[in-house]
Protein backbone atom coordinates (compact mmCIF):
# COMPACT_ATOMS: atom_id res chain seq x y z
CA UNK A 1 0.00 0.00 0.00
CA UNK A 2 1.37 3.36 -1.10
CA UNK A 3 2.27 5.80 1.91
CA UNK A 4 0.09 9.32 1.76
CA UNK A 5 2.69 12.26 2.37
CA UNK A 6 2.84 13.68 5.89
CA UNK A 7 -0.46 16.16 6.29
CA UNK A 8 -2.00 14.50 3.76
CA UNK A 9 -5.39 13.12 4.16
CA UNK A 10 -9.11 12.10 2.76
CA UNK A 11 -10.02 15.84 2.35
CA UNK A 12 -7.65 16.28 -1.04
CA UNK A 13 -9.27 16.82 -3.99
CA UNK A 14 -8.13 16.24 -7.37
CA UNK A 15 -9.68 18.83 -9.07
CA UNK A 16 -6.75 20.86 -8.90
CA UNK A 17 -4.79 18.42 -11.21
CA UNK A 18 -8.17 18.58 -13.17
CA UNK A 19 -7.98 22.27 -13.82
CA UNK A 20 -4.20 22.24 -14.78
CA UNK A 21 -4.57 19.32 -17.25
CA UNK A 22 -7.11 21.32 -18.58
CA UNK A 23 -5.00 24.39 -18.47
CA UNK A 24 -3.56 24.10 -22.37
CA UNK A 25 -7.53 25.35 -23.48
CA UNK A 26 -6.73 28.79 -23.10
CA UNK A 27 -3.91 28.98 -25.25
CA UNK A 28 -5.94 27.54 -28.23
CA UNK A 29 -8.92 29.70 -27.85
CA UNK A 30 -6.56 32.76 -27.92
CA UNK A 31 -4.68 31.16 -30.84
CA UNK A 32 -8.01 30.50 -32.77
CA UNK A 33 -9.32 34.33 -32.27
CA UNK A 34 -6.09 35.12 -33.47
CA UNK A 35 -6.24 32.33 -36.33
CA UNK A 36 -10.21 33.50 -37.27
CA UNK A 37 -8.83 37.54 -37.27
CA UNK A 38 -12.05 37.79 -34.39
CA UNK A 39 -10.08 40.47 -32.95
CA UNK A 40 -9.24 42.48 -36.81
CA UNK A 41 -13.11 41.68 -37.48
CA UNK A 42 -14.59 43.22 -34.07
CA UNK A 43 -12.55 46.05 -35.28
CA UNK A 44 -13.84 46.72 -38.29
CA UNK A 45 -17.37 47.15 -36.44
CA UNK A 46 -18.47 43.39 -36.43
CA UNK A 47 -19.98 42.82 -33.02
CA UNK A 48 -22.43 40.05 -33.03
CA UNK A 49 -22.41 36.45 -33.53
CA UNK A 50 -23.56 36.83 -36.92
CA UNK A 51 -21.38 39.13 -38.17
CA UNK A 52 -18.11 37.86 -37.28
CA UNK A 53 -19.22 34.29 -38.38
CA UNK A 54 -19.74 35.72 -41.95
CA UNK A 55 -16.51 37.78 -41.76
CA UNK A 56 -14.58 34.47 -40.14
CA UNK A 57 -16.69 32.33 -42.61
CA UNK A 58 -17.10 29.76 -39.25
CA UNK A 59 -20.06 28.46 -38.13
CA UNK A 60 -22.31 30.58 -36.25
CA UNK A 61 -22.67 27.75 -33.33
CA UNK A 62 -18.40 28.11 -33.23
CA UNK A 63 -17.95 31.54 -33.39
CA UNK A 64 -20.50 31.59 -30.84
CA UNK A 65 -18.66 29.53 -28.43
CA UNK A 66 -15.20 31.34 -29.37
CA UNK A 67 -16.25 34.73 -28.70
CA UNK A 68 -17.71 33.65 -25.37
CA UNK A 69 -14.44 31.56 -23.97
CA UNK A 70 -12.54 34.88 -25.28
CA UNK A 71 -15.07 36.78 -23.05
CA UNK A 72 -14.10 34.31 -19.96
CA UNK A 73 -10.44 34.54 -20.55
CA UNK A 74 -11.10 38.74 -20.17
CA UNK A 75 -9.76 39.28 -24.21
CA UNK A 76 -13.30 40.55 -25.14
CA UNK A 77 -16.07 42.18 -23.43
CA UNK A 78 -20.32 41.42 -23.92
CA UNK A 79 -22.78 43.46 -23.55
CA UNK A 80 -26.42 42.63 -25.20
CA UNK A 81 -25.04 40.23 -27.17
CA UNK A 82 -22.48 42.47 -28.93
CA UNK A 83 -18.84 41.75 -28.47
CA UNK A 84 -16.10 44.26 -28.24
CA UNK A 85 -12.40 44.66 -27.46
CA UNK A 86 -10.33 45.15 -24.48
CA UNK A 87 -7.28 47.88 -24.73
CA UNK A 88 -4.98 45.03 -24.60
CA UNK A 89 -6.47 43.33 -27.48
CA UNK A 90 -7.05 46.45 -29.33
CA UNK A 91 -3.41 47.32 -29.02
CA UNK A 92 -1.38 43.87 -29.53
CA UNK A 93 -4.05 41.41 -31.61
CA UNK A 94 -5.24 43.57 -34.37
CA UNK A 95 -3.47 42.53 -37.72
CA UNK A 96 -3.76 46.09 -38.40
CA UNK A 97 -2.07 47.63 -35.46
CA UNK A 98 1.13 48.73 -35.69
CA UNK A 99 1.99 46.99 -32.08
CA UNK A 100 0.34 43.85 -33.69
CA UNK A 101 1.61 40.99 -31.26
CA UNK A 102 0.13 37.99 -32.72
CA UNK A 103 2.26 36.60 -35.57
CA UNK A 104 3.40 33.12 -33.51
CA UNK A 105 -0.29 32.44 -32.92
CA UNK A 106 -1.42 31.93 -36.66
CA UNK A 107 -0.63 28.71 -36.76
CA UNK A 108 -0.28 25.45 -34.69
CA UNK A 109 3.23 25.46 -35.36
CA UNK A 110 4.77 25.87 -31.05
CA UNK A 111 1.26 23.56 -29.83
CA UNK A 112 2.48 21.04 -32.32
CA UNK A 113 6.34 20.76 -30.99
CA UNK A 114 5.02 20.68 -27.31
CA UNK A 115 3.24 17.83 -28.64
CA UNK A 116 6.67 16.15 -28.51
CA UNK A 117 7.25 17.15 -25.20
CA UNK A 118 7.79 13.20 -23.53
CA UNK A 119 10.09 12.51 -26.59
CA UNK A 120 12.31 15.42 -26.13
CA UNK A 121 12.30 14.11 -22.42
CA UNK A 122 13.59 10.74 -23.16
CA UNK A 123 15.70 11.46 -25.67
CA UNK A 124 17.23 14.96 -24.66
CA UNK A 125 17.04 15.53 -28.39
CA UNK A 126 14.72 18.48 -29.97
CA UNK A 127 12.21 17.66 -32.59
CA UNK A 128 12.16 20.98 -34.38
CA UNK A 129 15.97 22.32 -33.64
CA UNK A 130 16.00 25.87 -35.32
CA UNK A 131 19.39 26.81 -34.10
CA UNK A 132 21.29 26.55 -37.69
CA UNK A 133 21.57 28.87 -40.38
CA UNK A 134 18.59 27.14 -42.71
CA UNK A 135 15.96 26.86 -40.00
CA UNK A 136 16.56 30.05 -37.95
CA UNK A 137 15.87 31.92 -41.28
CA UNK A 138 12.62 29.98 -41.22
CA UNK A 139 11.90 30.16 -37.93
CA UNK A 140 12.97 33.66 -36.49
CA UNK A 141 11.41 36.20 -38.73
CA UNK A 142 8.13 35.24 -37.48
CA UNK A 143 8.98 35.01 -33.89
CA UNK A 144 11.22 38.66 -33.91
CA UNK A 145 7.77 40.04 -35.50
CA UNK A 146 6.49 39.13 -31.85
CA UNK A 147 9.67 40.23 -29.81
CA UNK A 148 10.33 43.47 -31.45
CA UNK A 149 6.82 44.67 -29.99
CA UNK A 150 6.90 42.51 -26.51
CA UNK A 151 10.76 43.75 -26.03
CA UNK A 152 10.52 47.63 -27.36
CA UNK A 153 9.24 48.92 -23.67
CA UNK A 154 12.17 46.75 -21.77
CA UNK A 155 14.72 47.82 -24.63
CA UNK A 156 14.31 51.43 -23.93
CA UNK A 157 14.56 51.08 -20.22
CA UNK A 158 17.65 49.27 -20.47
CA UNK A 159 18.86 52.11 -22.49
CA UNK A 160 17.85 53.85 -19.95
CA UNK A 161 19.51 51.97 -16.94
CA UNK A 162 22.69 52.03 -19.24
CA UNK A 163 22.67 55.37 -19.26
CA UNK A 164 22.17 56.20 -23.28
CA UNK A 165 22.64 59.45 -24.23
CA UNK A 166 24.16 60.47 -21.18
CA UNK A 167 28.15 59.90 -22.67
CA UNK A 168 30.42 62.79 -23.94
CA UNK A 169 31.75 61.00 -26.56
CA UNK A 170 29.95 58.72 -29.49
CA UNK A 171 29.69 55.49 -28.19
CA UNK A 172 29.77 52.21 -30.40
CA UNK A 173 27.49 49.22 -29.22
CA UNK A 174 27.21 45.83 -30.95
CA UNK A 175 23.75 44.12 -30.89
CA UNK A 176 24.62 40.10 -30.96
CA UNK A 177 21.98 38.25 -32.51
CA UNK A 178 20.20 40.92 -33.07
CA UNK A 179 17.01 39.89 -34.76
CA UNK A 180 14.90 42.48 -35.30
CA UNK A 181 17.37 45.09 -33.64
CA UNK A 182 15.24 46.54 -30.70
CA UNK A 183 17.86 46.80 -28.03
CA UNK A 184 19.85 48.54 -30.35
CA UNK A 185 17.19 50.34 -31.72
CA UNK A 186 16.40 51.64 -28.55
CA UNK A 187 19.94 52.09 -27.70
CA UNK A 188 19.87 54.10 -30.81
CA UNK A 189 16.93 56.36 -29.85
CA UNK A 190 17.94 57.35 -26.87
CA UNK A 191 21.23 58.21 -27.54
CA UNK A 192 21.37 60.34 -31.33
CA UNK A 193 25.37 59.63 -31.30
CA UNK A 194 25.67 56.12 -30.94
CA UNK A 195 26.82 54.15 -33.50
CA UNK A 196 25.26 50.33 -33.61
CA UNK A 197 26.35 47.46 -35.32
CA UNK A 198 23.44 44.94 -35.73
CA UNK A 199 24.83 41.20 -35.93
CA UNK A 200 23.35 38.39 -37.05
CA UNK A 201 23.00 35.62 -40.15
CA UNK A 202 22.30 37.78 -43.74
CA UNK A 203 18.75 36.55 -43.74
CA UNK A 204 17.86 38.15 -40.29
CA UNK A 205 19.55 41.18 -41.05
CA UNK A 206 17.38 41.82 -44.29
CA UNK A 207 14.69 41.79 -41.28
CA UNK A 208 17.05 44.07 -38.98
CA UNK A 209 17.24 46.77 -41.75
CA UNK A 210 13.49 47.27 -42.21
CA UNK A 211 12.60 47.43 -38.20
CA UNK A 212 15.62 50.25 -38.23
CA UNK A 213 14.50 51.93 -41.32
CA UNK A 214 11.19 51.95 -39.55
CA UNK A 215 12.40 53.65 -36.26
CA UNK A 216 14.34 56.24 -38.64
CA UNK A 217 18.03 55.39 -37.06
CA UNK A 218 18.84 53.77 -40.24
CA UNK A 219 21.83 56.23 -40.18
CA UNK A 220 23.64 55.02 -37.02
CA UNK A 221 23.58 51.27 -37.84
CA UNK A 222 25.63 49.14 -40.03
CA UNK A 223 25.93 45.71 -39.99
CA UNK A 224 27.47 42.43 -39.31
CA UNK A 225 26.41 38.92 -41.15
CA UNK A 226 27.80 36.13 -39.80
CA UNK A 227 27.12 32.68 -37.01
CA UNK A 228 27.60 34.43 -33.25
CA UNK A 229 30.24 31.45 -32.55
CA UNK A 230 32.27 32.36 -35.11
CA UNK A 231 31.45 35.85 -36.34
CA UNK A 232 34.93 38.03 -35.77
CA UNK A 233 34.04 40.84 -33.20
CA UNK A 234 37.49 42.25 -32.94
CA UNK A 235 39.66 43.66 -30.36
CA UNK A 236 38.83 47.05 -27.90
CA UNK A 237 36.36 47.61 -31.05
CA UNK A 238 33.02 48.31 -29.06
CA UNK A 239 32.09 49.98 -25.66
CA UNK A 240 28.55 48.27 -25.29
CA UNK A 241 27.68 44.74 -26.21
CA UNK A 242 24.03 43.68 -26.03
CA UNK A 243 22.39 40.28 -25.87
CA UNK A 244 18.87 40.35 -26.22
CA UNK A 245 16.99 36.84 -25.42
CA UNK A 246 20.62 35.24 -27.02
CA UNK A 247 21.90 33.08 -24.18
CA UNK A 248 19.10 30.80 -24.13
CA UNK A 249 18.98 29.74 -27.76
CA UNK A 250 22.87 29.41 -27.64
CA UNK A 251 23.32 26.79 -24.27
CA UNK A 252 25.69 27.19 -21.59
CA UNK A 253 29.23 26.52 -23.79
CA UNK A 254 28.59 28.79 -27.04
CA UNK A 255 27.38 31.64 -24.03
CA UNK A 256 30.93 31.10 -22.03
CA UNK A 257 32.97 31.25 -25.24
CA UNK A 258 30.61 34.47 -26.97
CA UNK A 259 31.73 36.41 -23.26
CA UNK A 260 35.46 35.46 -23.50
CA UNK A 261 35.10 36.94 -26.82
CA UNK A 262 33.05 40.05 -26.14
CA UNK A 263 35.36 40.55 -23.07
CA UNK A 264 38.31 41.13 -26.21
CA UNK A 265 35.85 42.91 -27.89
CA UNK A 266 35.14 45.13 -25.52
CA UNK A 267 37.38 48.56 -24.77
CA UNK A 268 38.41 49.07 -21.33
CA UNK A 269 35.49 50.03 -19.27
CA UNK A 270 33.23 48.60 -21.71
CA UNK A 271 30.09 46.63 -20.50
CA UNK A 272 27.94 43.81 -21.60
CA UNK A 273 24.74 43.73 -21.16
CA UNK A 274 22.21 40.58 -21.07
CA UNK A 275 18.47 40.30 -21.02
CA UNK A 276 17.16 36.78 -20.89
CA UNK A 277 14.78 34.55 -18.68
CA UNK A 278 16.30 33.60 -15.09
CA UNK A 279 15.33 31.21 -12.97
CA UNK A 280 16.05 31.85 -9.15
CA UNK A 281 18.69 29.41 -7.84
CA UNK A 282 16.64 26.73 -6.87
CA UNK A 283 15.06 26.57 -10.60
CA UNK A 284 12.06 26.24 -8.96
CA UNK A 285 10.22 29.66 -10.03
CA UNK A 286 9.32 31.85 -11.32
CA UNK A 287 7.28 29.91 -13.57
CA UNK A 288 8.18 31.42 -17.26
CA UNK A 289 11.65 30.80 -16.82
CA UNK A 290 11.28 27.43 -15.49
CA UNK A 291 8.73 26.57 -18.45
CA UNK A 292 10.99 28.20 -20.86
CA UNK A 293 13.84 25.75 -20.34
CA UNK A 294 11.36 23.29 -21.57
CA UNK A 295 10.90 25.04 -24.88
CA UNK A 296 14.39 25.35 -25.58
CA UNK A 297 14.50 21.24 -25.16
CA UNK A 298 11.67 21.74 -27.75
CA UNK A 299 13.97 23.52 -30.04
CA UNK A 300 17.40 23.75 -29.59
CA UNK A 301 20.08 21.10 -29.13
CA UNK A 302 21.68 22.55 -26.16
CA UNK A 303 19.74 25.72 -24.73
CA UNK A 304 18.54 26.17 -21.31
CA UNK A 305 18.01 29.15 -18.72
CA UNK A 306 20.67 29.88 -16.60
CA UNK A 307 20.59 31.62 -12.90
CA UNK A 308 22.26 34.86 -12.47
CA UNK A 309 24.92 32.83 -10.08
CA UNK A 310 25.82 31.15 -13.59
CA UNK A 311 25.39 33.94 -15.56
CA UNK A 312 28.12 35.66 -12.65
CA UNK A 313 30.56 32.59 -12.79
CA UNK A 314 30.54 32.76 -16.83
CA UNK A 315 30.97 36.87 -16.87
CA UNK A 316 33.57 36.66 -14.46
CA UNK A 317 35.12 33.49 -15.70
CA UNK A 318 35.45 35.47 -19.10
CA UNK A 319 37.49 38.24 -17.11
CA UNK A 320 34.45 40.72 -16.54
CA UNK A 321 35.60 42.55 -12.90
CA UNK A 322 32.06 42.81 -11.55
CA UNK A 323 28.90 41.83 -12.14
CA UNK A 324 25.45 44.28 -11.61
CA UNK A 325 22.05 43.65 -12.48
CA UNK A 326 19.18 46.38 -13.20
CA UNK A 327 15.17 46.32 -12.99
CA UNK A 328 13.86 47.13 -16.67
CA UNK A 329 10.43 46.26 -16.78
CA UNK A 330 10.86 42.73 -17.27
CA UNK A 331 10.56 39.24 -16.29
CA UNK A 332 13.95 39.23 -15.42
CA UNK A 333 16.80 41.90 -14.43
CA UNK A 334 19.50 43.19 -17.27
CA UNK A 335 22.58 41.45 -15.96
CA UNK A 336 25.81 44.25 -16.92
CA UNK A 337 29.14 42.60 -16.53
CA UNK A 338 31.53 45.46 -16.49
CA UNK A 339 35.24 45.46 -17.89
CA UNK A 340 37.73 47.56 -15.87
Amino acid sequence: MTRLPQGAGPDLNPEQLHQLNFSFVPSRVLSAGVQLAVFSHIAAGKKTVEEVARAARASRRGIRMLLDALVACRLLTKKDSRYGLTPLTAKFLVRQSPDYAGATMENDDLAETWLHLVKAIRTGKPPHPVNAEKSAAKFFPTLVRNLHVINEKPARQAARMLGAGTSRRALSVVDIGCGSGIWGIAFAEADRHACVTAQDFPAMLRLTRQYVKRHGVQDRFDYLPGNLDTVELGKERFDLALAGNIVHTAGGRSARRLFRRLHRALRPGGRIAIADMIPNEDRTGPPFPVFFALNMLLHTEEGDTYTLAEYAQWLMGAGFERVETAAIGSHSPLIIGCKE
